[in-house]
């Protein structure tokens, strides 16, 4: 078992720090339902699918079903890409 030391922050400790900045949903006057409201209304009327080219044509149903594509990458590629996320926090 690791022995890791306690977290000084918890989930709760947030999702409690949220609720003070956001509010509740139930109040019309929040910052939550305010920022709601303004997303209800920016993308009310935007399709569900966006009319892009596919490869193959789209099933009627869909499997939520994807694929695997493995791929490799050199010691010195990983090594840039780490440092890269590193250096900007991604």
């Amino acid at each position: 078992e690791p022995g890791w030391e306690p977290l000084p922050v918890q989930y709760t400790d947030y999702a409690e720090w949220q609720r003070e900045v956001l509010g509740e949903v139930s109040d019309p006057q929040s910052l939550i339902s305010r920022q709601l409201g303004y997303w209800r209304e920016a993308l009310e009327g935007i399709p569900e699918q966006i009319a892009l080219p596919y490869d193959k044509p789209r099933p009627a149903v869909s499997s939520r079903h994807g694929a695997l594509v493995p791929f490799f990458l050199d010691v010195e590629l990983h090594q840039g890409l780490t440092a890269l996320a590193r250096r900007t926090g991604t």
